[in-house]
């Protein structure tokens, strides 16, 4: 069922009187509307906002969706469908093997924002995503984000973190920084760049045994 959201605040923090036990949240977003605003904040292991299998869907101009997960094992599963313009989707993470999969599926002028300080953490950007990330390897794009001004700022510090972007769209533009000036080591990524207009990437490294693809067609 969709929902017109204007503005959620959503902190997800249970902890036990007496203990510091902290239970895992789910959140899943059908959200329909513009100039909407939706804060999830989530704290704690294995929470998630979205599924592989159910994403949460953004549909509707201006939304502005900020994700924070502080643990380890959590995951946000984003789709921005067809029809939306100009949504921001900024994530960031404080842990290890944590999961952000972000698909935007023929809506333009969108940008990504993501910040992650941890170990074997995964991000992905693609149109529709083919298969997950495994061991050593990054996750493959099904198809690329081919809606045009596509924006991707990605800053990661820490070892053996995997991302992948697979971008298809006119003036895209990604800005990767691994490490910045923090040594990180044992990182994966791939990026696919193809389309019109010079698909633009910025890669900054800092660390030993990084594997970097990049394809631009």
């Amino acid at each position: 069922m969709s929902k017109n959201i204007n503005a959620i605040v959503l902190a997800l923090l249970t902890t036990l009187f007496g203990a510091a036990t902290v239970w895992a949240s789910d959140v899943y977003i059908d959200q329909a509307g513009s100039t909407t605003t939706i804060d999830i904040t989530q704290t704690g292991d294995g929470n998630r906002v979205g599924s592989a299998g159910t994403a949460s869907t953004i549909t509707g101009d201006i939304t502005d969706v900020d994700i924070t997960q502080d643990g380890a094992g959590n995951a946000a599963d984003i789709k921005m469908s067809v029809g939306t313009s100009g949504s921001t989707v900024n994530y960031t993470a404080a842990g290890g093997s944590n999961i952000l999969n972000v698909e935007i599926d023929g809506a333009s002028d969108t940008k990504l924002t993501t910040t992650i300080d941890g170990d074997s953490n995964e991000v992905t950007l693609c149109g529709t995503i083919g298969t997950v990330a495994a061991a050593s390897q990054t996750a493959t794009c099904a198809t690329g984000v081919q809606a045009n001004t596509t924006t991707s700022n990605i800053a990661i510090t820490g070892d053996r973190n995997q991302i992948a972007i697979g971008a298809d769209a006119a003036s895209a533009v990604n800005n990767i920084t691994v490490g910045g000036n923090v040594t990180s080591d044992d990182n994966v990524i791939n990026l696919s760049q193809t389309g019109l207009n010079s698909p633009n990437v910025t890669l900054n490294v800092d660390g030993t045994s990084n594997a970097i693809n990049i394809t631009q067609e």
